[in-house]
Order: structure tokens, then C-alpha cells, then sequence
């Protein structure tokens, strides 16, 4: 078994951060491109597998295409709305129908820019695929879930005697529709992008379940629930405490003196720093329990020619203390602490995956190397960061 290792550390990236930063500001955003070349040279550079380290090959100027082209779609956006709304309205659509090409481009592009052992990372799904995962499927789905609605209410909310079971339906229909939207949803992308992925020659293999992040989805919703509603709870108790039996009633109370005009009591303050205070980290926590259970899901069920296993060790919990403890830094530090908090929860992520390879990862990548073509057009493509297997 080989586990990832992450070499860099935060003054290291400390000096490429700012560098990148003060070119940025001077050049008016023109530098934006090399300065994500060079971050994301640094940080494959410096993670090793089996002690040979991964390559991004990307350059400035093959960003920059792309970079220019959505500086000028933002642009001319930003003018028509200015203009007239239809046609903003217009390129928003236009945008949207291209997003399954540029995501489809973008896909190829990043894992074609990775390499290992001289070995690049690539990806073979399809434009169609990614037409039907990201356009097609979504707005099929929203379109059911709509007319399913306008059945329920049109068929069971007319009938004298069933207005409480129309109700209960569409009480459990939408319960039941957000947690079932986003697993479908993470099921085909992440079947699109880890089955269309390969090494050299080698695919990547997974079969994905929508059962299993059905579960996830439900289990992550309950937990944010609970917090949500123990934070509320919290909050009541503390107002009161300081002297108000009702805070509902309050909170309505300081809001008519506001749009009067009036200025709220300090305690209202108070108690609107003490929602953030506690579903902030809530939130924190449910982002963080989402990424380590779908990790390690997803990494679990993935083979690599039939022959690599790979696992994931990352928990909810460590994910959820570098997180939180990265966000105070940060605001502590007014941003400055920015560059040893990424590495913090890079590192973390990086290294809680390992390889399992039962003949031994030398003789496979020799393998891999000799059937790499060479020369193969690497094409020109939207640099975008989206999902997909990432190392």
C-alpha cells in the first residue's frame, strides 16, 4: 500500500502567493493565468506517490485564451444588462447551453495537463455525455418533480376529503425531491468523469450507486437539521436569558423599528451574531461530512486497469477541525494566513489517499510509458476547476 505524500509547506507558498497577488493587481487581472500555473505546478510538484512526484504542464499563455474569452463574455454581459435585459437574458442562455462543452473541454484539458512518471492522466467521455449530465438530466428532472406536483394538487387537492393526503405528498415529495436531486445528480457525474478518466493506456473503472448517495444526502440533511435546530434553540435560551421571554416576538419588534427608522437594541445584535455564530460552523460541518463520505465512497469503488485500488481515509471530523480552525486564521490574520491554511487542508486532503497495488506500481507505470503515444494534440480548452478524480 502507497499513500500520498505532500512536501510543500506555507512560507514556501507563502512567496508564490504574494508574488502572484501584487502581478495581478499591477497588470489589471492580466497576470491571473500564470499566477494559477504557477500555484498548481507548486502543489502537484511537490505531491509524491511511491517517491516520484506528479507534473502540471499547463502554460500561462494556454490559460489565457480562455481567460480572455470569459473576461469578455462577463464584460459584454455586465453592458447589455446595462442595455436591455433580453439580450443579457440571451447570452445567459447561450452560456448555459455551451456550459456541457466548456465543462467537457475543461475536463480533458486538466487531467491532459497532469502527468506522473512521465505518464499523462487524460479522459475519454463523451460531448453527449456531458450534454445529457449537465443540461439534460438536471431540467428533466425539475420537470418531472413539477409535473408530479401539478398532479398531486390538480387530481388529489380537488377532491373534497383529501386535501390533508394532497398536503402530506407534497410535504414528502419535496422532503424526499432535494436529497434525491443532488444524488442522482453526484451518481452520473461522478460516473461521467471517474469512467472516462485514464492513465496512459489504463481507465479507471467505478460503479457508482444513486442508493448509496441517496444515503449520504439524507443522513448530511438530518445532521444539518439537528445542528440547525440546536442552534435555534441555543439562541432562543440565550434571549432568554438577557431578559426577553420572547424572542420571536422581538426579533419582529426590532425589525418594524428599523424600517421605522429606529435604532434596534444592542441585544438584537447580539442575538443575529449568535445565528451566524452557530450555523456557520454548522454549515462548515455538513460541507465537510458531505466531502469525506462521498471520498471515500467514490475512491472506494474505483480500480485502475482492474489492477489499483484505491481508498480514502479522510474523516468528517478532522476535515470539519482544519476548516474551521483555517476560516479563524484567515479572519485573525486579516488574509494573510491564507497560503499555510490551504496547505494545511491540502496536505490533509492529499494524504488520506491510498494506493493499493498488489504487483507493485514500477512495473505498471513502465508499462503505461511505453504505450503512451507521443505526440498526441493536446487541443485548446476552457480552463475551468471543476469535479473529477483528483490527486
Amino acid at each position: 500500500m502507497k499513500t500520498l505524500e505532500f512536501n510543500g509547506n506555507g512560507t514556501e507558498y507563502f512567496k508564490i502567493w504574494i508574488v502572484n497577488i501584487l502581478l495581478t493587481i499591477i497588470t489589471l487581472g492580466i497576470y491571473h493565468p500564470w499566477a494559477k500555473v504557477r500555484t498548481r505546478r507548486y502543489f502537484h510538484g511537490n505531491t509524491k506517490l511511491d517517491n516520484a512526484n506528479f507534473e502540471y504542464h499547463a502554460t500561462g499563455k494556454q490559460l489565457f485564451i480562455s481567460y480572455l474569452i470569459a473576461m469578455v463574455l462577463f464584460i459584454a454581459y455586465v453592458s447589455l444588462s446595462n442595455i436591455s435585459p433580453i439580450l443579457s437574458a440571451v447570452l445567459a442562455i447561450v452560456v448555459i447551453l455551451a456550459s456541457p462543452w466548456i465543462i467537457w473541454r475543461s475536463i480533458k484539458f486538466n487531467l491532459r495537463m497532469i502527468s506522473y512518471r512521465n505518464v499523462r492522466f487524460g479522459f475519454k467521455g463523451s460531448l453527449g455525455g456531458s450534454y445529457a449530465i449537465f443540461l439534460a438530466y438536471p431540467i428533466g428532472m425539475m420537470l418531472a418533480f413539477g409535473i408530479a406536483m401539478a398532479l398531486v394538487i390538480g387530481v388529489l387537492g380537488q377532491v373534497m376529503g383529501l386535501e390533508i393526503l394532497s398536503s402530506i405528498l407534497l410535504g414528502l415529495m419535496l422532503l424526499l425531491a432535494y436529497p434525491a436531486f443532488f444524488a442522482m445528480i453526484n451518481k452520473l457525474s461522478s460516473n461521467y468523469m471517474t469512467n472516462g478518466a485514464h492513465f496512459g493506456q489504463g481507465d479507471f473503472v467505478a460503479d457508482l450507486k444513486f442508493n448509496t448517495f441517496f444515503k449520504i444526502m439524507l443522513k448530511g440533511m438530518g445532521l444539518g437539521l439537528l445542528f440547525s435546530f440546536l442552534a435555534v434553540a441555543a439562541i432562543g435560551s440565550l434571549a432568554v436569558i438577557v431578559g426577553d421571554a420572547e424572542p420571536l416576538s422581538m426579533f419582529g419588534e426590532q425589525m418594524k423599528n428599523m424600517e421605522e427608522g429606529a435604532k434596534p437594541a444592542p441585544v438584537f445584535f447580539m442575538l443575529i451574531a449568535s445565528v451566524y455564530l452557530f450555523l456557520i460552523p454548522v454549515s462548515i460541518y455538513i460541507a465537510a461530512y458531505f466531502k469525506a463520505r462521498h471520498r471515500t465512497y467514490i475512491f472506494g469503488e474505483t480500480m485502475l486497469d482492474n489492477s489499483i485500488n484505491f481508498e480514502s481515509t479522510l474523516h468528517a471530523n478532522t476535515l470539519f477541525g482544519i476548516n474551521i480552525t483555517n476560516l479563524l486564521l484567515i479572519i485573525l490574520t486579516f488574509g494573510l494566513a491564507y497560503p499555510w491554511a490551504k496547505v494545511r487542508a491540502y496536505r490533509y486532503l492529499t494524504e488520506s489517499v491510498d494506493i493499493h497495488a498488489p504487483q507493485g506500481l514500477d512495473g505498471y507505470i513502465s508499462q503505461r510509458a511505453s504505450e503512451q503515444a507521443l505526440g498526441e494534440e493536446l487541443g485548446e480548452a476552457f480552463d475551468l476547476d471543476v469535479g473529477g478524480i483528483a490527486f
